[in-house]
């Protein structure tokens, strides 16, 4: 069944009276009128509707009355189609596909008449530039909206080549006008056009490059996500900036560096703006690109970076590291390695917290990249790090000391000029290792002819930080060092001996090993006066008391 809803008002009954030589007296008396001038009520198909502002026509396809149509006389049949909307009338042009040809262009003058360009919609994803044409030449709206979309986002969408060298040549097309989605026609340019249709909407003379879409994008972020090298090639030159950031605070530089390496590549050596970047200090309130570059792994772009002159290796970004601090931190060898080759690299550069590229990597227990840091011939091994963040400042042997395996430890001590006994604040390597209770350093370490095993009023005695924490085995490889060992050296704060602590603590097993030490004072007391007797009783340790009271030698 074919239905075609014709409303009819008021004004339409002058060109009516033009035909029937009278003036309906309401638009009910129009329509019944209509429809017995045209059909001298010979059709029995067509139902009157004379309560309501519109006609039926009701056919089978069939039927005679569709073939009737066409038979109307041009003046009326104009009329009805004036005031069609674009959807009935797309419904009547594909239904009566008989229309004399000659008729189409009067349809199109009297539809366009009243403010209606839905037929450039269809001219356009046909690619039918006579039909375009017209309707423009009879002042169709060139950026009116149909379903989103304004003819020219239709003509990119389709690829209406004709249409859109014909859009594109009109003086009145708004290039940048958006829909509620926010895209533009270099939006469907990016998206569906080709090279040649990116520059030739690049082209135009209003065309704003860096307009934003959903999500505060750009074209250029657009092009970086579908990875078109070719359109970010176009859209750099004509001005479009790497660095504006979307809603999330990322600019199209940002992406290239995460997902696609040659845009990123492409961007850094096209985008003039580029040696602002190369570490000079009005950069520094800005993401630089090399430190991005080196962050995302994009070996390409530092590569390509690297390249350029006077580049400053040491300058820090807005958080303060340099690139050799951000490829440690993102646990990448082979950046390390890229920029530890380049000419000006600083392998003992530091960032905010003065802290070296070494220090950070054993801090973090990064081993690959420890042993790629010492092939450098002037690293420095003894820096004191961690001033500004830890409550004690370590050297890198003092990270190798913590750990469970002497690996890193055995390679620090291959360095010449390694800092084997260095204090810093109350800790030398082999204090902090016996305070970890890692037996096996220690045990390295005492291998070392040259370790100081004893305080000297200076260092915290390995002895007391390994009793002070409970652990036996470091305090039994330590008494088996006779002699060597100052037994009865104290605490530096409250001058407590390891019997003391022992005592106190009530622990039975290392108060026994350090029993067995040959040169020890069981009477020696703290700065309290207390010895390790009395700190026993004080503690209620009764075996620890009558472990006390044995003479080691007559024991033995």
């Amino acid at each position: 069944m074919f239905i075609i809803a014709l409303k009819l008002s008021c004004d339409c009954y002058a060109s009516l009276n033009g035909l029937t030589g009278h003036t309906p007296s309401s638009p009910h008396n129009l329509a019944e009128a209509s429809i017995k001038a045209c059909f001298h009520f010979q059709h029995p198909q067509v139902s009157f509707c004379p309560h309501l502002h519109f006609v039926c026509f009701l056919a089978p396809t069939c039927c005679p009355i569709m073939s009737n149509i066409r038979d109307l006389p041009n003046e009326l049949l104009l009329w009805i189609v004036s005031h069609l909307d674009g959807s009935a009338l797309f419904a009547l042009a594909g239904s009566c596909k008989v229309f004399n040809f000659s008729l189409q262009p009067s349809i199109w003058k009297h539809n366009i008449k009243f403010q209606n360009s839905n037929l450039l919609h269809p001219a356009v994803k046909d690619d039918n530039v006579g039909l375009a044409e017209a309707s423009l030449q009879h002042n169709a709206n060139i950026n009116s909206f149909y379903r989103s979309k304004t003819p020219l986002m239709r003509a990119l969408h389709c690829s209406s080549a004709a249409v859109l060298d014909l859009l594109l040549n009109r003086r009145d097309l708004d290039i940048n006008i958006q829909n509620q989605a926010r895209e533009s026609a270099l939006w469907y340019a990016i998206h569906y056009g080709t090279y040649s249709t990116v520059k030739t909407v690049l082209g135009q003379p209003n065309v704003r490059v860096d307009i934003k879409h959903k999500y505060d994008r750009t074209a250029l972020h657009v092009a970086v996500f579908a990875g078109r090298i070719g359109f970010v090639h176009l859209l750099l030159p004509s001005g479009s900036n790497p660095d504006l950031q979307d809603d999330s605070g990322h600019s199209p530089w940002d992406y290239a560096c995460r997902f696609n390496s040659p845009v990123m590549e492409l961007i850094f050596s096209n985008d003039p703006k580029a040696e602002t970047f190369l570490g000079t200090p009005s950069s520094q309130d800005a993401e630089l690109p090399l430190h991005q570059a080196v962050s995302y792994g994009s070996l390409d772009a530092v590569k390509s970076l690297l390249s350029k002159k006077g580049l400053d290796l040491d300058i820090q970004d807005r958080k303060g590291y340099t690139p050799l601090h951000l490829a440690i931190q993102n646990k990448r060898l082979e950046m390390v390695n890229l920029l530890l080759i380049h000419p000006r690299a600083n392998v003992n550069c530091k960032d905010k917290y003065g802290n070296t590229p070494l220090w950070l990597s054993t801090y973090l227990s990064y081993d690959e990249i420890t042993h790629r840091l010492l092939a450098e011939e002037d690293i420095n091994v003894n820096f004191v790090g961690g001033r500004e963040r830890l409550e004690t400042p370590p050297t890198s042997l003092h990270h190798a000391a913590t750990r469970l395996n002497t690996v890193i430890l055995r390679r620090l001590l291959a360095v010449p000029g390694i800092g084997l006994n260095l204090c810093v604040s109350g800790d030398s390597p082999i204090s902090v290792a016996a305070y970890h209770g890692r037996v096996n350093t220690v045990a390295y370490l005492l291998s070392m002819g040259s370790v100081e095993i004893n305080g000297r009023d200076v260092v915290n005695p390995p002895l007391c930080r390994a009793v002070a924490h409970g652990h036996l085995d470091v305090v039994s490889l330590l008494v088996q060092q006779g002699a060597r060992l100052n037994i009865d050296e104290s605490t530096i704060a409250n001058h407590d001996t390891a019997l003391c602590i022992a005592s106190g603590g009530g622990d039975l097993e290392i108060v026994q090993a350090i029993l067995r030490h040959d040169r020890i004072d069981v009477n020696l007391r703290n700065r309290w006066f207390e010895d390790p007797l009395m700190l026993a009783v004080k503690g209620g340790h009764e075996r620890a008391k009558v472990q006390g009271r044995k003479n080691p030698a007559s024991s033995a």
